[in-house]
Order: structure tokens, then sequence, then C-alpha cells
């Protein structure tokens, strides 16, 4: 198995339950840059992660992936424009604006997901990026997200 350097081990300070490393009740998906703007995610469903028919992964588990994925590679994508290792120096966050997902088939929850991410427009402020989940070969989900900068105060702010 290769060894990569995945984008949440490096984001301190993450809770996020999809893919936050600082979250140990989490799903801790992991991603990594597979290209020069292509990131992918390898995500291997529980029994537990079920929709109604047990065979199949629920669509709010797939909407999380995939949502977290793409924050991810929009975090990591802003480090690479600044010519910064993730993590390095001030934080950079961002956060979705609007996620749009196009189931096209189910996904057997017996078997690993891929995600594959890229971006597709960035400025310091957003990200628009592009997500497919893959399924035994085929794929189930395609989706688009916005994301878009959020300061550190944002992250540790307590809601009122």
């Amino acid at each position: 198995m290769a060894s990569h350097e995945y984008f949440q081990d490096k984001l301190v300070g993450n809770h996020c339950f999809g893919c936050g490393s600082d979250n140990p009740h989490g799903l801790q998906i992991k991603s990594y840059w597979e290209g020069e703007n292509l990131s992918v995610c390898q995500f291997n469903p529980l029994y537990y992660h079920t929709a109604a028919p047990s065979h199949f992964l629920n669509g709010g588990i797939i909407a999380m992936i995939i949502d977290c994925h793409c924050i991810c590679t929009a975090i990591a994508y802003a480090y690479q424009f600044q010519e910064r290792e993730i993590g390095e120096g001030s934080p950079i966050w961002f956060a979705t604006s609007n996620l749009t997902l196009n189931y096209k088939r189910p996904v057997n929850i017996a078997e690993q997901v891929t995600l594959e991410a890229s971006v597709n427009d960035y400025n310091e402020k957003r990200a628009s990026l592009a997500c497919k989940l893959i399924s035994e070969g085929k794929t189930c989900v395609e989706a688009t997200l916005e994301a878009i900068a959020v300061t550190e105060e944002w992250m540790n702010k307590s809601p009122d």
C-alpha cells in the first residue's frame, strides 16, 4: 500500500465528524493528492452506515464524505496556491456554501468507495469543486461544491 500525506492529518483543530483528525468518534476520512489537481479519498463503509435497504450506503453518509473530501481539498489547494505546506503559518479554513449531489446509482455498502475531487475555480475567498464517488468501477454520485473561506475566529467561536 502506498504511503500518502493526508490533508486531514495536517489540519490542527479540525473536530469535524466526517474529516476531523481531532474527533475520535468520527469517520476519519483521509484525502491526498493523486495529481496536480486531483485529490483522492478511499472510504470503507461499515455495516451501520446503511440506508433503509441494508446492502446500500446511506445517502447522508455519502453527502458527508463528499462534503468533507471537497472542503479538505479546497483547504489543501489554498495552501498549495500560497506555496505553503498544509498547516504551516496562519491556518486556512473553508466551509461549504453550496453542495449539489446527483445520485446516479445505489452504492454497495460492502465495497470500498473512491472519491475524486478537483478544483474548477479558485480565489482566496471562494473555491468551486467537482467530485465523483466511484464504487465497483462505476460513478455512483456526481457532486459540485462551492466553498467559502472562513476565519480562524469563525472556527473557534462558540454559538450564541
